[in-house]
């Protein structure tokens, strides 16, 4: 079963919403190179919440992925570190159960 990835976040003090679209998609080509990704979404809220909605074909690919994240070796990320509030951040996973594909 795939498993869904969300990384709930908000932006650090002076950072837009426009800055950070464009870290999330420069941040794409690390997510696609990763084994047993499937597909990520970004959303915001109108207050300002960012959710980052990655699916995975498996819970070890997932973690895997998420074990990889590292700015120094992946410069694509340096963006999204730029504009993340880490004291906000949480990740969540969840295992698919049912699709409506």
């Amino acid at each position: 079963m795939s498993v869904i990835e969300t990384v709930r976040y908000r932006l650090k003090d002076g950072a837009t919403t426009d800055e950070a679209v464009a870290a999330w998609h420069a941040s794409q080509s690390f997510a696609r190179a990763q084994a047993g990704f499937l597909s990520r979404k970004i959303a915001v809220t109108e207050d300002g919440d960012f959710l980052d909605h990655v699916e995975w074909e498996n819970m070890q690919a997932a973690k895997a992925a998420a074990a990889s994240f590292d700015p120094a070796k992946y410069p694509e990320l340096l963006g999204l570190m730029k504009v993340l509030d880490e004291t906000s951040m949480s990740m969540t996973y969840y295992t698919v159960m049912g699709s409506a594909d």
